[in-house]
């Protein structure tokens, strides 16, 4: 079934398997299945509405709306909701169902549960059994972090975003295992590897790209177990490390280093998706996952579909970010841990047939809820019994049918987050103006922004770099934020030698972003020998492109 999408106009395919997941999904009342129609939006755009309405990495002061203390959160002052602390919202001291109403059927759905999010108490962040790492969010287990996102079980990293098992890492984005690294991308096992990006279980590899199990190695692109490389000759032992002292890390030598070796990366093939041990998937960044069609960055899964950051053993799984451990039959949303949660979001520890509620945990059977805790047969925060609930929600669907509701996820302009606040803006970058026309809300952080201090020389070497720098407000050379160095930081920096960055966070976040391939794949031809494949590579992207096969000839 083809359609066009009703935001973007593109042509899309509604396949048979997609047609039988979204009947397998529709809920059943009283013995009759309300049918999920097939969606109005293409694959790509209904990634975008979604991830309008989360926010990863923007931090905000405000107070807590229950006890009045200051708090870090990911909604800003100016935001009219109610924000308690997390550790507060989690508590017992207040009840989500005292803000319960009556569904209208004079009004559409979404205006009503608008109305409910701007009432009842939503959490401050996300984070889960960390300690010492106060700025950050959608963290688990992390100690000693600053400004450290969605990640888990890591310590003393900063400035970085989905990180496991890591420590002592900084400016770092999706990676597994590593430690005291340095901007480094998409890698595992690796301990003092800077600047570099698909690395697995290396050592001392620098500026360096898709290496496996290298030691010492510079500039370097495609080696599979070697030592004592400088831009893939080999050498000795001592004439490396000769070679090595030349290259001073100052802010000069690192740019031209990472052109030198940028334009050797471009002559060695590349391979057209990482999916590891994977049977039938289409995709990349997938490990031992069958049937996932269209599926990024992750691993066990089994017939899921459209979906990014999938963890272990999701199974039957469509348009989902981040999904829970074991998710199952759930589609449109994020941060989902549970069975037939629909169009939904942050419902976790667990939900079972969830539809369109939010920040609600060890729930089932709820319409439209929001912050319920431990609640069954729910509908916009009311309570009823079994066979009330069961008689009223198929006429609420009804409803939506009517107005053009159901099917559909929640308006990315309900979301509680700006534009440029949400992941939306890492992945579907959209101008100022753009944003304005599609009648969206854009944050202006005025504080920042008005920053009138004095201009302060940063120093193009770590060793003409002192303890005061931590004192001073640096200038991004990108966008012309201010930013400051934190005590931890400048220590990293001492140690591995590296000067200071000369941009933002947010700036050096997003240069790592656009390192790694968008999350769409394109048709085109393996370079070698014509097979057809499906990559990350657009077919107008200068890269030397390999199908499996070729690619691994190449390499071993």
């Amino acid at each position: 079934m083809k359609k066009s999408c009703s935001q973007c106009s593109a042509s899309f395919e509604i396949t048979p398997d997609d047609l039988a997941f979204y009947e397998k999904v529709s809920p059943m009342f009283a013995g009759k299945k309300e049918m999920i129609p097939p969606p109005t939006l293409c694959p790509d755009c209904r990634t975008q509405q979604r991830f309008t309405w989360r926010n990863d990495r923007k931090l905000y002061h405000r107070k807590c709306d229950l006890t009045g203390k200051q708090i870090i959160s990911i909604y800003s002052p100016d935001k009219p909701f109610t924000v308690f602390e997390q550790s507060e919202w989690w508590s017992d001291k207040w009840d989500a169902q005292k803000f319960a109403r009556e569904f209208d059927f004079s009004r559409p759905f979404f205006e009503q549960f608008s109305d409910l999010l701007h009432v009842v108490p939503i959490p401050s962040r996300h984070v889960e059994q960390s300690e010492n790492s106060e700025y950050g969010n959608y963290n688990w287990g992390v100690k000693n972090c600053y400004l450290l996102f969605a990640s888990d079980q890591c310590q003393d990293c900063h400035f970085s975003d989905m990180l496991f098992g890591c420590s002592d890492c900084m400016d770092c984005s999706f990676c597994k295992e590593c430690r005291f690294c340095y901007q480094l991308i998409d890698s595992e096992s690796c301990y003092r590897c800077f600047y570099s990006q698909e690395l697995t279980n290396c050592e001392s590899v620098d500026f360096s790209f898709d290496c496996k199990n290298c030691h010492d190695c510079f500039g370097c692109t495609g080696l599979r177990g070697k030592q004592y490389h400088l831009f893939n000759a080999a050498m000795q032992k001592d004439e490396y490390q000769e070679k090595l002292k030349e290259l001073i890390l100052t802010r000069s030598s690192i740019e031209l280093a990472h052109e030198r070796a940028v334009e050797l990366w471009r002559k060695q093939p590349r391979l057209h998706a990482h999916l590891l041990q994977c049977e039938g998937c289409t995709g990349d960044n997938l490990l031992q996952c069958k049937n996932c069609r269209q599926c990024f960055d992750g691993k066990l899964g089994q017939d899921c579909a459209y979906s990014q950051n999938i963890p272990s053993e999701s199974k039957d799984c469509h348009d989902m970010y981040g999904a829970g451990y074991g998710a199952e039959l759930d589609y449109q949303g994020f941060c989902i841990s549970g069975q037939r949660t629909l169009f939904s979001f942050l419902i976790y520890p667990l939900g079972n047939d969830v539809l369109y509620s939010a920040y609600c945990g060890n729930c089932k059977d709820i319409f439209g809820c929001i912050g319920l805790k431990r609640k069954q047969y729910c509908i916009l925060n009311k309570q009823y019994t079994k066979e009330e609930y069961e008689r009223l929600v198929p006429k609420i669907i009804e409803h939506m049918r009517k107005t053009k509701e159901w099917g559909e996820f929640f308006p990315s302009s309900l979301s509680p987050f700006s534009y440029n606040e949400s992941l939306a803006e890492d992945y579907f970058p959209l101008s100022r103006e753009e944003v304005a026309r599609r009648e969206l809300a854009w944050h202006e952080d005025e504080e920042r922004r008005n920053y009138l201090g004095p201009q302060v020389q940063i120093p193009e070497s770590i060793r003409t770099t002192d303890d005061s720098i931590c004192g001073k407000i640096l200038k991004c050379e990108e966008t012309g934020r201010p930013f400051k160095i934190i005590p931890q930081e400048l220590k990293c920096y001492k140690e591995m030698g590296i000067p200071i960055p000369r941009k933002c966070p947010d700036q050096r976040h997003r240069e790592r972003l656009a390192l790694r391939n968008p999350r769409k794949l394109w048709t085109r031809q393996c370079a070698k020998c014509a097979t057809q494949i499906e990559t990350t590579y657009s077919p107008d992207r200068a890269e030397i492109i390999y199908c499996e096969q070729c690619y691994l000839a190449s390499v071993y």
